[in-house]
Parts: structure tokens; sequence; C-alpha cells
């Protein structure tokens, strides 16, 4: 039997242990704070820094109340005293400090209290060259955990009180919490952390998840049938040349992303590879490809919500893959020794791609309503559009044109997708393609010459998170692009998708999460050789380097989800009754399903946008600033529970279970987590609006459902 029909065979309790395990995990990384700025300190700040020395060598005869900073008791609010050690020497102690548990303050009986309020006193000196602008490096938190560690054990050794083996134990314990929390806070200043508002995000996606985990019955493994698009030979031979070409254009550009990445490690530009990102600029050719899946889909849908849910759906489901990411690959990166700067670079390959695939998600909801205005309006409205990405790629600045503009690229690309689908493109005569093609490659060329324009069409990492730093620039290469696109016509195109690379490349459609999972391996891989090689050169054979258990816990990390990617979510497996897993139920759907579905579908697609943006603009750690997207503050709490209400929602229009009030009432209490965590009016209101409609929804359907539990009873009975 396989690994995924074991797990859907878990109990409840397995499944619930495994649910919270995964939201703690998430928890725990996502809200370790960025590393603090260190600099040389001066001032106040050094004199911190030379009281934490003379705590560190308690036999030195070093007074520490001597170097501490005039303004100390000020500052912290806390008088230091002297107190004598069990060791012999005199330590200077914070008098109200002790050794913290999740119980409270705990000494223990082999008393390991001066110590503890040693180590209390250094945290305090931490705390106050932070509250001075100037917070000190980690290795001083570092060493005064590991002095903590040293005062634990010697109690041990001094006086046992007839258990010195539990006595280690004890100190073990005490000293593993405080290397935890120490690496939670980046080994910076000691800080308080926001427990009540993440417990609640906690328990929200831990009910989000358990809500999505694999069903346990038949009738739950039931969904409504992705609706079969009828192709003609004209149809087909775009399509299948077509969605070759969007998995080309996404892997592109997550290789030119990569390639940027790791070209500015450890330099200030890479202005040097601009050359490769005019062949690897492939957002044009990516949405029009995906404008024309978009468009196929929305012909053979039955309504708004079945639309959506058969196309987001499998969207929002390889974000995971960046989300795990996000989540082992620092951890990874760490223990192979890496530099901030190549944490950073990997940090900039996950986060690209999420400020692409959130445009596609919004894109994907705009079809009906584009496709309506081709219909209409067939040459206006990409000339409108053109326009408008004109006059801000011109004029505009800051993160809200950058966000409007790729939102108006995408949509502009959409509408070629819609003329190429009627055949208008195959009707231009080839050489005025190549003619157009040239033209817009020297309009290029001037642009970013003369005119101007910065030579990469791909953000640098330093720069805003968005897929281009000039809009002009995109247009110029969409234009090639598209062109170049246009030359195959149906018998060319139906040759192009049936080759074999072509073939090669649809293993990546079938499998993106694995695909992306191991492409991050080996760019891990890359980073380990570069980190070796830069520090303490490369052992004498790559494998003794790769053998080494810190080495391979890192890319184990990674490659375990891999696996797990690949067993639970991408490999097609049928039912134990040999039914498939996608089933029509024949029962009639209530009258209520289709605008209920609607509903359900669009604030779907909203959520699930607003995690994947979110995502791409905070990353997985907290930031002291969160940032905002269109006035909404973001934090990784609040960004997962969007992208998991987002799912959930549209897995709901699958199961047909929006008829129930029971979705509606989990939609409402998940947005108590990101109101709580993003504390804001714009956040209130867009939570709140959501929140009384779902409860107002959850009330109307209520009734039908305790009708339809009494009539099960009666009939039971």
């Amino acid at each position: 039997m396989g690994l995924r029909r074991v797990i859907a065979k878990l109990p409840r309790l397995g499944w619930l242990t495994v649910v919270v395990l995964l939201a703690a995990g998430f928890a725990v990384v996502a809200s370790r704070a960025r590393a603090p700025q260190v600099r040389e300190p001066t001032g106040d700040a050094a004199k911190a820094e030379r009281a934490i020395e003379d705590l560190l060598a308690p036999r030195s005869g070093r007074d520490p109340i001597a170097d501490l900073p005039a303004d100390f008791t000020a500052v912290t609010g806390h008088t230091p005293v002297h107190l004598p050690a069990p060791d012999g020497t005199t330590r200077v102690v914070h008098p109200g400090g002790g050794c913290s548990s999740p119980w409270g303050d705990d000494n223990t009986r082999w008393d390991y209290s001066v110590g503890c309020k040693a180590h209390d006193l250094g945290y305090d000196l931490l705390r106050y060259a932070d509250a001075k602008g100037q917070p000190l490096g980690p290795d001083l938190r570092e060493r005064l955990d590991d002095r903590l560690s040293a005062d634990m054990h010697g109690m041990c050794v001094l006086n046992p009180r007839g258990s010195a083996g539990l006595c280690q134990v004890v100190a073990s314990l005490y000293s593993v919490g405080l290397v935890v929390n120490s690496w939670h806070q980046r080994w910076g200043p000691p800080r308080a952390e926001p427990i009540g508002p993440w417990t609640i995000g906690l328990i929200v996606i831990a009910l989000l998840i358990a809500a999505r985990v694999p069903a346990r019955s038949g009738r739950n493994r039931r969904h409504r049938r992705e609706p079969e698009p009828t192709l003609s030979d004209t149809e087909r031979a775009q399509a299948g040349y077509l969605g070759v070409l969007r998995i080309v254009s996404l892997t592109g550009i997550v290789l030119a992303e990569s390639i940027l990445a790791l070209a500015s490690w450890g330099s200030n530009h890479a202005g040097w590879v601009w050359p490769l990102t005019w062949l690897l600029q492939l957002v044009p050719l990516f949405f029009l490809a995906g404008g024309h899946a978009n468009l196929i889909a929305w012909r053979a849908a039955h309504d708004y919500g079945d639309y959506l849910a058969a196309r987001i759906g499998w969207l929002l489901r390889p974000v995971l893959a960046f989300v795990t990411a996000w989540l082992v690959v620092p951890l990874s990166l760490e223990l192979l020794g890496a530099p901030e700067d190549a944490i950073a670079a990997f940090g900039r390959i996950v986060l690209q791609p999420l400020w692409l695939l959130g445009l596609y998600l919004l894109v994907v909801a705009a079809t009906p309503v584009m496709h309506r205005l081709h219909r209409l309006l067939p040459l206006a409205t990409p000339v409108a559009l053109l326009a408008a990405v004109t006059t801000i790629g011109v004029a505009g600045h800051g993160s809200v044109a950058a966000h409007a503009g790729g939102i108006l690229v995408a949509l502009l690309f959409q509408q070629v997708a819609f003329h190429y689908a009627d055949g208008r493109l195959w009707r231009v005569p080839r050489p005025a393609l190549v003619a157009t093609a040239i033209a817009a490659f020297l309009g290029l060329v001037a642009l970013t010459t003369a005119g101007g324009h910065p030579k990469l069409l791909i953000a640098e990492p330093t720069e805003y998170a968005s897929f281009a730093p000039s809009l002009l620039g995109v247009l110029l290469i969409g234009c090639v692009q598209v062109c170049l696109v246009a030359l195959p016509r149906q018998a060319g195109a139906s040759k192009l998708a049936a080759s074999p690379p072509a073939r090669m490349v649809t293993v990546l459609r079938d499998a993106p999460m694995t695909a992306y999972l191991l492409y991050l391996c080996t760019m891990l891989l890359i980073a380990g050789v570069v980190v070796a090689a830069r520090t303490a050169g490369l052992p004498a054979t790559g494998v003794d380097w790769l053998t080494q258990p810190r080495r391979m816990l890192a890319l184990a990390l990674i490659g375990v989800p891999t696996m797990l990617a690949f067993v639970l979510f991408e490999r097609r497996v049928t039912a134990p009754d040999g039914e498939p897993d996608e089933l029509d139920p024949d029962e009639p759907p209530d009258r209520a399903a289709a605008p209920l579905d609607a509903v359900a579908a669009a604030l779907g697609v909203a959520y699930g946008a607003l995690g994947l943006l979110g995502f791409a603009a905070t990353g997985i750690t907290g930031q002291s600033e969160p940032p905002a997207l269109f006035g909404l503050p973001l934090d990784p709490m609040a960004n997962l529970i969007h992208l998991l209400l987002g799912w959930y929602l549209l897995h709901c229009v699958r199961l047909r279970t929006t008829t129930e009030p029971w979705p509606w009432l989990l939609t409402a209490v998940a947005c108590v987590g990101p109101m709580i965590t993003t504390m804001s009016g714009p956040g209130l209101a867009v939570h709140g609006i959501t929140m009384a409609l779902a409860l107002v929804i959850a009330a109307w359907r209520l009734q039908p459902a305790l009708a339809r539990s009494r009539a099960v009873a009666e009939s039971t009975q």
C-alpha cells in the first residue's frame, strides 16, 4: 500500500497531531525576527559591551558595575548588585532575575539562581545597547548563554545533592532552551514575544489545515469533475503549443532570478548579467500562454465558481513548495555556514515567482470580464491597456505604481492571447511579424541607451520586489516574444507541441512542487560549495564534504519535503475501491449553490492573492515595520491564514459544500487571526466585512442543515 493511502487512513488523532506540528513549526520559524544591523559600538553601547565582558570573566577581578553606563538604571529600571556565587566568585546580578521556565522562575533544588541572575543582567545590557540604537554583536548573547550553561553544569559538580546525573540532565534542558530561544531571536537583543496573537493565529491555521486534510470517507473524496473543453484541431494545436511555452517561460523566469541572486551575492549589483535578462524576461510570454489557457477553461466552465475552482485550485497548491522552501532553506544555509547575503540571495529566488503567481491569480479571476471586453471592444481594450502601461512606465513611481503596472501588463498580454485564439495573429504575414520584432528590439536598445532606462529587464535583489525595473522595456521585449510566438502556424505549432523536448517539459507541469524543490536542492548544493570555497576551502573530495553530518542534515531538510510533496500532493492514485478521486455526484445541487459558489470562489481568489502577494512582500519572517499591500499591513502569520483560507474556500466549491453553514463559520473564525496580528483600520474593514458576510450566509444556511439532520434522525429511528 502506498504512503499516501497509509496516511489517508491515519486516525483523527494522528491527523490532529500532524496538523498541530505543522502549524507549530511554521509559527516557530515564521516568528523569527530579522537579524539586527550590527556595527562597532561607541559611547554608552561600548560601555555596555565592556560590562558584559566583565560578566563573562568573573575571575578577572574587573567589576562590571564600574563599567556600567551612567544611565543604565534609568533606561532599564534595574539596579545591579553584588552576590557571592557558590564557586567562590562574586557576581554582579539583576536582583529580581531568575531561571525562567514555562511555569515561571524556577531556580531548581540545585540553586542555579546566581548564574541565572547574572545572565539576566547580561540580557539587560544587550537590551540597553539596542535601546541606544547600537545593538551588540550576536556572539555576546551566545557567550552569555554558554556562561550560564557552564554555571549550571558546574553546580552539579559543586553540590549535586545526591543526584548528579539528574542535575546534569536538568542543566542540559535549560541550556537547550537558551539556545532555541536565542536562535529564534537570531542572537539579537532579547525581546518579548507576541505569544497571544500568534497563539490565536496558530489555532486558526490548524483549523484550516485540519479542514483540508485528505478525506477519510468516500463522500469526501467526491468533488465536482473539472469540465473537459471540446477543442477543434486548431484550438488543440494552439493549446498544446502555448502549454509548453507557459512552462518554458516560468522556468526561464525562475532561472533568471537565480542567476541574478547568485551574481549579486557578495557584490553591490549584478548589472553585468543584463543580456541574460533580455533573454529570460519571459513574463509577457507567461501571461500570453496563461491567458490562452484561461480562455479555454472559461469557455468550458458551467459557471464562474466552476471556472475559478478548476483554474486556481492547482495554482495555490504549488505555493506550498514556496512556503516550505522559505521554512527550510534558511535553516539549511545556516547549517552550511552561509553568510547573510547568501540567505538573502536564496530568499530572492523564492520571492519573485510569488509576485508572478499572485498577479496570475488576479488575471485568472478577471478572465470572464476581460474576455467580454475583448468581444465588445477587441481593439479599444488592448489600446487602452497599452496607453495605461505606457503612462505608468513614463510617470509612475513607488510601490503602488509597480503593483498597478504589473497588473496592467498581465491583462494586456492576456488580451493578446485572446487575439491569438481568434486566429488574428496568424493572419499577419510572417515578414510583417519579423519586421515588427526587429523594430521592437531596436526600440529596446534605444530605450536602454539613449533613453536612460536600465538595461536590466528583471529587478535586482536589492530593488523593489516587482518583476521588472522598466515597464516600457517589458512592453518592447514582450512585443518581440509575441511576434516570434505567432510565426509557427497550425502545422508548425502541432509539430512543436509533439516534439521530444516539449514532452520533457510537460513533466514539470505534472509535478511543479517536486520539480521546484528539487531545483532548490541543486541550488543549495551550489551555495554550499561556494560557501566552502570562500571560507575554509573545499576538502579533498566533494564526497567528504557532502558526508559531513551538518551538510547531510542541510540537504535532508529540503529533500524530505520534496519526497513528501511528490507522494502526498502530486502522485496520482485511485481510491481503494477502484473509483477515481474525482467524481461527479448524481444528486442535483441546491438552487443556492451557484451564487454561493461564486461568492466562495471570489473570496478564495481574493484571499489567495492576498496571501501570495503578502508572502512576496514580507518573506517568511517578521519585520519591525511590517510592509503594506494597498494600505493593508501584512505579516507572515496573516499571509498563511489568507493563503489557506483562499485554498479552503476553493476546495469547498469543488466539494459542493458552500451551501452548508460550516465552511462559512470557519471563514468567519479564520478572519479573527489576521485582525489581531495586523491590527489596522484597513485590516479591520476587510476582515470585518468578510466575517459579517460569512456569518449572514451561515445563519441563512443553518436552517436547511438542521432540517436535513432531523430528517436523517427520524428516518433512522
